[in-house]
């Protein structure tokens, strides 16, 4: 079984060899991420085979015969995973027929195959973030993952969780943490209170532990590919958050018309800017 460390190396080997067909930049990192970590779910349903896994599989086909029965036509997420399957195609330049060749490298990867999807997504998702912010972010700036918190932020604790908390990806100036990045490819809605409830946690410890030798506040970030408008909306308006970023947001508002509400999302490619103005 691949480590942490081979799950990473092997994500971002996919990422960089993926198809840009017009370059790799910023602008087009989210195209070399999906190709890494999306996939299709079969549906068999009301005239879709299969379609991108942008939201939770029931949303895209019936779960159980009761709903097959009264499911006669394409609802609202068919119709939008179908819309982002087009523009997938228009994208790659190829045909959509064959996106879902395209897609999902990692988990075909032959050391993959038979291995529980959430584990091996949530260590490259953070990796390949990692990866990017430092080909294109802040360049004075480290940035860590998988990090032990308790090494960073001694003697916290978070209710209900694991008394070894660990940080997805810790950006670091001169040694002196400056920004929180918790990735998390979706958001479960019975895991979106830990984010709301972590992010304070750390500001306090920050404040008290660093307050001598920065001036700075911590910052903290969420980067998901979380298109649930629910769960959106309820980390972006968490005030301590000091930004919700996503793949790629043009997917979430033009291409699937989801809830203006959302326009407060940041785009992957505008996140690297922004880092820039942290050093």
């Amino acid at each position: 079984m691949p480590t942490r460390a081979q799950t990473v190396a092997d994500a971002i080997e996919i990422f960089n060899k993926a198809l840009y067909p017009k370059g790799l930049d910023k602008t087009t990192t989210w195209l070399g991420i999906y190709q890494t970590l999306l996939w299709y779910e079969p549906v068999n349903w009301v005239g879709f085979k299969e379609l991108p896994h942008i939201i939770d599989a029931d949303n895209l086909r019936p779960s159980n015969p009761l709903r097959k029965a009264k499911w006669t036509n394409p609802n609202a997420w068919q119709r939008r995973a179908n819309a982002f399957h087009l523009y997938l195609s228009n994208n790659l330049n190829v045909t959509p027929d064959n996106v879902i060749k395209q897609v999902d490298q990692l988990l075909k990867h032959h050391d993959y195959r038979g291995m529980q999807r959430q584990n091996s997504l949530g260590i490259a998702f953070a990796g390949l973030i990692k990866e990017v912010l430092e080909k294109w972010g802040g360049q004075e700036i480290s940035y860590q993952i998988e990090v032990d918190a308790n090494t960073i932020f001694s003697g916290i604790t978070f209710p209900g969780r694991s008394k070894a908390p660990r940080i997805d990806l810790l950006a670091k100036q001169n040694d002196i943490p400056i920004a929180i990045i918790t990735a998390k490819w979706s958001l479960r809605h019975d895991r979106v209170n830990d984010i709301t409830n972590e992010c304070p946690v750390y500001k306090t410890a920050y404040s008290r532990i660093y307050r001598q030798v920065s001036r700075r506040k911590l910052l903290y970030y969420v980067i998901t590919n979380e298109f649930n408008p629910a769960r959106l909306k309820k980390v972006l308006g968490d005030p301590c958050v000091d930004g919700v970023i996503h793949v790629h947001k043009p997917g979430v508002l033009d291409v699937c018309g989801l809830d203006g509400t959302l326009s407060g999302l940041i785009d992957l490619s505008d996140f690297m800017n922004q880092s820039n103005s942290w050093e």
